[in-house]
């Protein structure tokens, strides 16, 4: 199983041995990059660093599966988390992006339970007590500043925030204004959920446009980039707006979301 896999990583990265970011990967023929895009973390987006897919891991953590269909990896180290699942590389992306742009007072994420998390108080000692369905943020320790201490923080943020949150925090966008960093939520009930985020788009000369996709995997820190299934759903790598909404809802159209966070 493991020299499939890795046979296949390699034949599929090969013909992109050039690409080291997202912003590397071909554009499909007749195709260019949209230039103006909203904001830095687009930018940032972009400049994420990737490599090849050569493993990939079932649902389960540890079986080894051969997937054809995944263009790349983001290089993003995983979450020491005891329930690795849900929306962890978007906010290992949201939160790298805040770090590295010294922008720490702005961290601020929204928790499933309606609560919010802010890095203020987690800098400052409080840690969270659950009681109920609710925390009690409490003072536990010292001040801490550290990326190690962010890094904390972050792996408590991801394990308490899912799809849930991140439908009640943001808003919908029409399919016009689609934009890089824009997320598609599909939200069934409060166990099936998913999440996918635009990482980048192009457009041709009619003005039909393409985007890259990104969805999380397991180490769900990762964000993996899945090729569309069928030509009806995109052109060579690239999705077009309904077929990536159909990928990431199974079969059923999934939402096009803007976050509400200061990015």
């Amino acid at each position: 199983m493991r020299r499939c896999i890795t046979l296949i990583g390699t034949l599929l990265f090969a013909s992109l041995a050039y690409a080291q970011t997202i912003g590397d990967l071909p554009t499909p023929v007749g195709y260019e990059r949209v230039g103006k895009i909203a904001g830095a973390f687009a930018e940032n987006l972009r400049s994420t660093a990737i490599e090849s897919p050569d493993e990939f891991l079932a649902g389960d953590g540890t079986t080894l599966l051969c997937d054809e269909n995944t263009i790349a990896k983001t290089r993003i180290a995983p979450f020491d988390n005891s329930l690795d699942v849900g929306v962890d590389g978007i906010v290992r992306l949201w939160g790298n992006y805040l770090w590295d742009r010294a922008r720490r007072g702005d961290i601020s994420f929204p928790l499933d339970n309606g609560q919010a998390a802010r890095w203020s108080d987690w800098f400052d000692g409080l840690r969270p007590r659950k009681r109920g369905g609710r925390f009690t943020f409490v003072q536990q320790t010292t001040p801490d500043g550290s990326r190690a201490n962010f890094e904390s923080y972050l792996s408590f943020v991801a394990e308490e925030m899912g799809a849930i949150a991140l439908r009640r925090e943001t808003e919908a966008v029409s399919d016009d204004s689609i934009a890089i960093g824009d997320l598609l939520v599909s939200l069934r009930n409060e166990k099936v959920s998913w999440v996918g985020m635009v990482m980048d788009l192009c457009r041709n000369r009619k003005g039909e446009r393409l985007l890259m996709l990104g969805t999380c995997g397991t180490p769900s820190t990762v964000m993996y980039l899945p090729r569309p299934f069928s030509p009806v759903q995109g052109v060579g790598d690239w999705h077009t707006l309904d077929g990536a909404k159909f990928a990431i809802g199974a079969g059923s159209k999934a939402e096009l979301r803007r976050i509400k966070l200061k990015l």
